[in-house]
């Protein structure tokens, strides 16, 4: 591991809120470059990702956190975590990370133009050195816990059963075609699968929705035909993959899962962010401890409603084509529960504020979001 010098911690500090301001620019030059000389790193990226512009900001957000943070890097750990998971499920390697670190600096260098020194690159050479292990420790003890090298990669998994259960969503259910063994998983984790189109692989992330049966992963898949890109993967394997097919998957990853100090859960999802809960719901055995607030634009796309309902009565409450508002919240969201989010971030942003102004701790809030984080670097 490369050792990085007070004077060189100061100077990624000092140089910090430029990535701040122009994170955005600087790891655009990035992927642009790697890409062109690297094309097989397109396998890994979620490409609408890169259109849309969140992948950028992801990882500006993550190296301007890390930079602000060089002399205490521990306080980072659950966002490592979180990422690693991610990291995990695509297959990320060791040997990926020098490949990142030396473009990232090139992204620097060119953004910056004569105002990066030799001190500047060679302190932020010496900061990504230290992050990139931080995150390969973390990886690998994840690879190590899957045991078998059959079972770190991508897998074959045959598809058992295709259901549409909403105007716009569909599930399916998959069962291990290798002959290895299939996990048990948290609930409120999820698979990537892999698909081929054009000659690329693509990679999509999909909340497993039942908790663990033994035999199958069910995923719900949402058609994305409503925005600009339209969903790639999602409407691929809808309009391509039919029961008796494989698709390739990794094992079960992720953070999202339920608070085991809590006795009491309150779950508010949007949309199609019910997906992971109705797992940690399934896995609760006692309903009294839960209650469901699903926030849908109509009915006919409250996904798992019937099930949810007969598990939970009259703790499941079904918003369609209405707003939560803060005297909802104030009435269902009881003192010292363990509180779950998961839907769209506008939603889970709106959410979170009325939370928080009704008095609940930041801590009792998990979340969970279908896209990488945008928190800081706009």
């Amino acid at each position: 591991m490369t050792a990085i010098t007070e004077e060189q911690k100061q100077i990624v500090k000092s140089t910090a809120p430029i990535l701040k301001e122009h994170g955005k620019e600087i790891t655009s030059i990035f992927y642009k470059k790697m890409f062109a000389d690297h094309p097989e790193l397109l396998n890994y990226f979620n490409l609408t990702n890169q259109e849309i512009g969140t992948q950028p900001l992801a990882l500006a957000n993550t190296v301007y956190l890390a930079a602000e943070n060089i002399e205490r890097l521990e306080v980072l750990l659950p966002q490592v975590k979180t990422i690693a998971h991610k990291h995990r499920s695509l297959t990320i390697k060791a040997e990926h990370y020098p490949i990142v670190g030396k473009y990232l600096l090139k992204g620097i260098a060119e953004y910056l133009g004569d105002a990066a020194t030799p001190e500047i690159l060679d302190a932020w050479g010496a900061a990504y050195s230290i992050i990139a292990n931080i995150f390969i420790e973390v990886e690998q003890e994840m690879y190590d816990a899957l045991g078998d090298m059959q079972n770190q990669g991508f897998i074959e998994f045959k598809i058992t059963e295709k259901q549409k259960i909403a105007p716009n969503v569909f599930t399916l259910s998959l069962a291990r075609s290798d002959g290895g063994e299939l996990v048990d998983f948290k609930p409120g984790q999820y698979v990537s699968l892999r698909v081929k189109i054009d000659d690329l692989f693509h990679n999509r992330q999909y909340s497993l929705t039942k908790a663990f049966d033994g035999s199958t992963y069910q995923v719900a898949i949402k058609q994305e035909n409503e925005k600009d890109p339209a969903g790639v993967v999602s409407n691929h394997i809808f309009e391509n993959y039919q029961v008796g097919d494989t698709i390739l998957a990794t094992l079960p990853a992720g953070d999202f899962g339920l608070d085991k100090a809590a006795n009491q859960h309150v779950f508010i999802a949007g949309g199609i962010g019910i997906t992971p809960i109705a797992a940690m719901i399934d896995s609760l055995e006692t309903p009294s401890q839960v209650q469901l607030i699903h926030c849908v634009r109509s009915a006919e796309y409250a996904l798992f409603a019937t099930e949810l309902k007969a598990k939970l009565g009259a703790r499941y409450h079904l918003f369609a084509g209405e707003n939560v508002t803060k005297g909802d919240l104030a009435t269902l969201v009881e003192e010292d529960v363990a509180i779950y989010l998961c839907g769209p971030v506008p939603f889970m942003r709106e959410v979170e504020a009325i939370l928080l102004e009704l008095g609940h701790a930041q801590a009792s809030i998990h979340f969970e979001a279908f896209q990488p984080a945008l928190s800081l670097i706009k």
